[in-house]
């Protein structure tokens, strides 16, 4: 035990310790009701906030790395606290085989086998999690009528591509994946929008402005 506290706060690891700190400290919070946990995920709750000069290609851009690494499907907290963990992990098992005169320039260049396996190992083990998320994420949505509703584009805007709407409900209000009808203008933020019709599995709907 003495060891392992020696060889987490050596040169090497003592940055990795405190980010893990710091993750640690973060889920007590939420633990303990300080925090909550935020459930959005980049494909089904959260806002790709764009700057006007980015084009629409960004925001798909995002999902597509989101969808690779695997935090398009899980919050993005947990998913970089499941990366923390096993960097921290990785990072002594390199160290202690590879480097074990502790050189600075040796320990940043583990850095590179660590972050992949890393992202490998999470994406694997955040895959049934991301189970449980989608089905909190059905249940907080089940009742709530979603087609002729209407709602406001809170993305930057909302396009052929992207986008995203908040639709009043009795409790916390509904964020829903969006997009516009082939060939229809972009809406931008804050338009009034309503729902027309349901994508493919309704994992987004088409809108259209409320605005005459």
């Amino acid at each position: 035990m003495l060891e392992l506290l020696q060889a987490s706060l050596s040169q090497n690891q003592i940055l990795l310790t405190i980010l893990l700190g710091l993750v640690v400290c973060y889920w007590l919070m939420v633990v303990f009701g300080v925090l909550d946990l935020d459930t959005d995920v980049a494909d089904g709750g959260g806002e790709i906030d764009m700057d006007p000069g980015h084009d629409s290609s960004t925001g798909s851009v995002w999902m597509s790395t989101g969808r690779f690494l695997g935090f398009s499907k899980v919050p993005l907290i947990v998913w970089l606290s499941f990366v923390s963990l096993f960097m921290w992990f990785f990072s002594l098992v390199l160290n202690q085989y590879w480097n074990r005169e502790a050189e600075v320039l040796r320990a940043l260049l583990l850095l590179a086998p660590n972050v992949v396996a890393s992202v490998i190992v999470t994406k694997i083990v955040t895959f049934p999690i991301a189970k449980l998320f989608a089905a909190m994420a059905d249940a907080d949505s089940e009742g709530e009528e979603i087609l002729e509703r209407n709602g406001t584009v809170i993305s930057m805007e909302a396009n052929e591509t992207y986008g995203q709407i908040e639709i009043p409900a009795k409790g916390a209000p509904l964020l829903v994946n969006v997009r516009c009808q082939t060939g229809a203008p972009a809406l931008k933020k804050g338009t009034s929008v309503k729902v027309i019709s349901a994508g493919p599995d309704n994992k987004f709907y088409y809108i259209e402005s409320s605005i005459p």
